[in-house]
């Protein structure tokens, strides 16, 4: 007997790990979450990617240092004309 209610135990904070009660419903997932972070403009140029921000010209040879960028300054991108 002394096992079967330790099983019940398990059972409970197995329960209560993966089904929290504060679960978000369907209308939550459906509205995106709110971001505020600055947009940039990034275009493609013949030797590489460039864009503006905060008035200075800021330009990059590869795709990847431009996405590497955009993580450190915490900024969201936007590519036009590629």
């Amino acid at each position: 007997m002394k096992l079967k209610a330790e099983w019940g135990a398990v059972r409970r904070r197995i329960e209560a790990a993966l089904h929290p009660a504060n679960r978000p419903d369907a209308s939550d997932l459906a509205r995106p979450a709110q971001d505020n972070r600055e947009w940039v403009l990034v275009y493609r140029t013949a030797s590489g990617f460039c864009f503006m921000y905060r008035g200075l010209p800021v330009d990059f040879e590869d795709m990847l240092d431009v996405q590497m960028w955009a993580e450190e300054m915490d900024v969201r991108t936007y590519f036009m004309g590629m």
